[in-house]
């Protein structure tokens, strides 16, 4: 039988860390649209903006 705990023992602790790791990657996955949503809402500003200064001129 302790070989049978050792065995569910360290599935155990593999899952859990395989879902630790998947957790960490749809965080970082969410991170990075975030940022790439982030940069395009800034181009889309800046252009705005050089319109604006080029209509000034």
């Amino acid at each position: 039988m302790p070989m049978m705990d050792e065995f569910v023992n360290t599935w155990g602790g593999i899952n859990s860390l395989v879902i630790v790791v998947i957790i960490f990657g749809l965080i970082t996955i969410y991170l990075g649209y975030m940022m790439l949503t982030e940069i395009k809402e800034t181009r889309k500003a800046i252009e705005r903006m050089e319109k604006v200064l080029k209509s000034v001129e």
